[in-house]
């Protein structure tokens, strides 16, 4: 029998934080997943020495902000979901069944329910008014989510020239990295990627500056001073999701929500 790769709940609370603090919320998720399971490989994402794992097969916790009731929600995070392409073992999905609640700050707390085990096909796809998760979604076109934090820096030459890769993108540029990242992700080289300026939040466009785009328990910083990118990508084909990659991926940032008119399944 197949270990479950993904772990979706709802979330209730009068305080919710808006996507803009994602980042945050998916730290807290991932401390609370660490202690529930007694400091598991798949959620620490480091071995028993202590050495980050090689790899993205542990957990990603993603956060999301979906139509409420058919009508916008003003940006509240109304769903989390933890992916682990590497699966969840029974330990790991007893401390998932667990996870209930978690604290926002001293007063205020979130709950937590888990709507299922399964995999992305179980949870994904475009229609949010069924409750579909974008994120999971399988589809040609994706669209920036959440900042896509690049992990290099642009390159040049000691006269200040920029140096182009073959497709012309300059090297270390985010678009550059976002491809560099999609490859080492396994996924097929883009069709496209242009700039998107912001993302949809409760009624109006939110810029990727308004995001919170630095982990608190980490004091490594994304490169190009931190500041967060975000794109529409094409694929030649459909690609079922997750689609997030660069600086703290792991926790929220850099995900992308699949697009009907990109030619989903």
């Amino acid at each position: 029998m197949l270990k479950p790769t993904v772990a979706r709940y709802a979330v209730t609370g009068r305080n919710s934080p808006r996507l803009t603090v994602a980042i945050i919320l998916a730290e807290t998720v991932h401390r609370a997943l660490v202690e529930l399971s007694n400091g598991s490989q798949v959620f620490t994402g480091c071995d028993s020495s202590h050495k980050p794992l090689q790899g993205h097969g542990h957990a990603h916790i993603f956060c999301e902000s979906n139509p409420c009731q058919g009508q916008d929600c003003q940006g509240e995070i109304t769903n989390v979901t933890v992916f682990a392409p590497a699966g969840f073992c029974l330990l790991e999905q007893e401390a998932l069944q667990r996870l209930k609640e978690v604290y926002i700050d001293c007063e205020s707390s979130l709950q937590l329910s888990l709507q299922g085990l399964g995999g992305p096909e179980d949870f994904g796809g475009t229609d949010a008014e069924k409750g579909q998760c974008r994120l999971l979604a399988r589809a040609r076109s994706w669209v920036s989510r959440t900042p896509f934090l690049p992990t290099r820096h642009p390159k040049a030459t000691r006269a200040g020239v920029p140096k182009l890769d073959a497709t012309g993108f300059q090297i270390g540029s985010p678009e550059h990295e976002l491809l560099r990242l999609l490859e080492l992700a396994g996924f097929s080289e883009p069709e496209s990627v242009e700039p998107v300026a912001s993302t949809r939040l409760g009624g109006r466009e939110v810029r990727w500056q308004e995001f919170l785009r630095r982990r608190e328990m980490d004091e490594r910083a994304p490169a190009a001073n931190g500041a967060g990118y975000g794109f529409r990508i094409e694929f030649p084909e459909p690609v079922q999701g997750p689609v997030a990659v660069g600086y703290a991926s792991h926790f929220g940032m850099g995900g992308f929500e699949g697009e009907v008119d990109g030619g989903t399944e």
